[in-house]
């Protein structure tokens, strides 16, 4: 009875372990059938891009590095997807990204490998164009792959005699990734190795050498600084004014360039000329020196002279100072005499002269008009020297018209002389 049982429960329990293996086989054989690519790459209930109204675009990466199935996609730094699969497409990575309804990407963006934190998971960031357009990207369309021209590695150079190694790919920053964790830490050891930090050390005890028994000098520059930072903030305006002037005058000297051009490649035979006529403009300045020198002590020994000239000047200048507006007037008049030059239009007409004159030439007007202002006394006529009238004027006619009434008129009475009385 025993022995039958033994043999019982050893039979059951290898069928069961045959039957768990070839469950187990079947399982694994149809999971790498499947392509099953870890827990992350089944799709997650509820992830960014996966509701009602979502669409897919595509986009084209050099590498996605980091990058997982599921990962967010930023906008804006906004979550406004999941990404769905990463592909091969020659020798870059294509990238399914799941989007959520409403989300608008202008064509012509392009998308980043970014780190959503220095030791956490990266993500995927969409950026817009500088300008973007109307146009929006739809389901299906494909975002290109942008132009990342590929850096060469950094040459060696010599600091203080020590070489810095040579610097690899992965220490360059790309124009189309974001720096990882990995290249910051490089080009920080970089910076730290041979990149001049270790000479702080040197300008600071540099500084201190500078600063130390100036203590006072530096306490006392501050407060002038101060001074001069806030003069020149009160002259702001007329800085800007200046430079302002600057750039004018900049404006039109690039205008007259051809002519600076041309005065510039003149000046070597300008100066030529100035170094052959070196000795006549010595004596010039000479000659110069020697008349100030004569000038100096003529001016010294008359200088009395010279004051009490000036000084009878005075009552003259104020003269004509109060004649000023006539003085002027007649001016206008000297040149174009006898008419006014204001007229002179009106009354020249080429090669004649309109005019409307009543000339009164006899002796008695001239004797009132012209001879008085000329010679400074009343002139009457001939009789003024002969003593008495002639003519006409004798008898007191008019010399316009006696001619013609020659005989008519009665002669006039004789004058009695006059005797003086004697004084008794």
């Amino acid at each position: 009875m025993r022995r039958s049982a033994d043999n019982t429960v050893t039979g059951t329990s290898c069928r069961r372990a045959v039957a768990a293996m070839a469950v187990g086989t079947v399982v694994a054989t149809g999971l790498v059938g499947c392509g099953f690519g870890g827990a992350n790459t089944l799709p997650v209930p509820g992830a960014p891009g996966t509701g009602s109204g979502a669409y897919r675009i595509s986009a084209i990466v050099p590498t996605a590095a980091g990058l997982v199935t599921n990962a967010p996609i930023m906008l804006d730094d906004a979550t406004v997807g999941s990404i769905g699969s990463i592909t091969v497409d020659d020798w870059n990575a294509r990238i399914e990204m799941r989007l959520d309804k409403g989300t608008r990407i202008p064509a012509g963006s392009h998308v980043m490998v970014g780190m959503t934190s220095v030791l956490g998971s990266s993500h995927l960031q969409v950026l817009q164009p500088d300008k973007p357009t109307d146009t929006m990207m739809k389901a299906g369309d494909t975002i290109p792959l942008a132009k990342c021209p590929e850096q060469e590695n950094l040459r060696p150079t010599a600091t203080a005699g020590q070489e810095i190694p040579d610097v690899s790919v992965a220490q360059q920053l790309s124009a189309c990734t974001f720096p990882t964790t990995e290249q910051v830490l490089s080009s920080l050891s970089v910076v730290l190795n041979g990149g001049g930090l270790s000479q702080f050390g040197d300008i600071v005890s540099e500084v201190n050498k500078t600063f130390k028994g100036r203590q006072d000098t530096i306490a006392k520059l501050v407060p002038r600084l101060n001074q001069l930072v806030g003069t020149l903030n009160s002259q702001r305006g007329s800085i800007i004014a200046a430079i302002d002037g600057l750039d004018r005058l900049t404006a039109t000297m690039n205008a007259q360039a051809p002519t600076i051009e041309k005065a510039l490649a003149d000046s070597p035979k300008i100066l030529d000329m100035l170094v052959g006529q070196r000795q006549q403009l010595v004596d010039a300045l000479g000659a110069i020196g020697r008349l100030s020198s004569t000038a100096d002590d003529i001016l010294r020994a008359n200088s009395d002279d010279i004051r009490l000239a000036v000084r009878a000047l005075v009552p003259t200048l104020d003269q004509l100072q109060s004649t000023g507006p006539s003085l002027v007037k007649s001016l206008g008049v000297l040149l174009t005499f006898p008419f006014p030059e204001s007229a002179i239009s009106n009354v020249v007409r080429g090669d004649y002269v309109n005019t409307d004159l009543n000339l009164d030439l006899t002796f008695a007007r001239l004797g009132q008009g012209l001879f008085p202002s000329v010679l400074g006394s009343r002139i009457l006529g001939p009789e003024a020297l002969a003593g008495r009238p002639a003519g006409a004027a004798r008898r007191g006619l008019n010399p316009f018209q006696s001619p013609m009434q020659h005989g008519t008129s009665p002669k006039p009475k004789p004058r009695k002389p006059s005797h003086a009385r004697r004084p008794r």
